[in-house]
C-alpha cells in the first residue's frame, strides 16, 4: 500500500511540475525585426515650368562654346531641357541624363531651386536658376 501511495505522489508531482513551468521559446521567434526603410523624400514644391538663372565656366571653355551668362530651361513631365541637353528628374529630386548623345546633366532640382553641371564636350558649366 505504500509502494502504492508513494507512485501516486510522484506520478502527482510529475503532472504538477509540468504544467507550472511553460516551454521555452523557439530560437527563431527570439531573431529581431528587419528595419524599415525610410521612402524617399519627394520634392517640395512645383516642378514643371520654366526655371532662370545663371551659369558659369567649369574651367577652360574650348572653342564654340557658349559664353556663361543668363540661362533658361524648361521642365515639363519629370524631364528638364537645360543647355540643350535633355535629363529625366528622379523622384528624389535627383537630376540624371537620358540623352543617348551630346552631352551630360547632373544635379538637384528641390524646392523651386535647379542646381545642376553640364557637360558637351569641352563645354561644361555649372548652373543655379530658380522657379519663374
Amino acid at each position: 500500500m505504500r509502494a502504492q501511495i508513494a507512485m501516486f505522489l510522484i506520478a502527482a508531482g510529475t503532472v504538477a511540475g509540468c504544467a507550472s513551468t511553460p516551454p521555452p521559446a523557439p530560437m527563431a521567434d527570439m531573431t529581431p525585426a528587419a528595419p524599415m526603410v525610410a521612402p524617399a523624400p519627394m520634392m517640395a514644391g512645383p516642378v514643371d515650368g520654366m526655371y532662370s538663372g545663371t551659369s558659369e565656366s567649369n574651367g577652360t571653355l574650348g572653342r564654340g562654346c557658349r559664353r556663361p551668362g543668363p540661362v533658361t530651361a524648361r521642365v515639363r513631365n519629370n524631364t528638364v531641357v537645360v543647355a540643350g541637353i535633355r535629363a529625366r528628374i528622379n523622384a528624389d529630386g535627383t537630376v540624371s541624363n537620358i540623352s543617348r548623345r551630346g552631352g551630360t546633366v547632373s544635379g538637384t532640382i528641390s524646392n523651386g531651386t535647379m542646381d545642376v553641371t553640364t557637360k558637351n564636350g569641352r563645354c561644361s558649366y555649372h548652373i543655379v536658376a530658380t522657379h519663374a
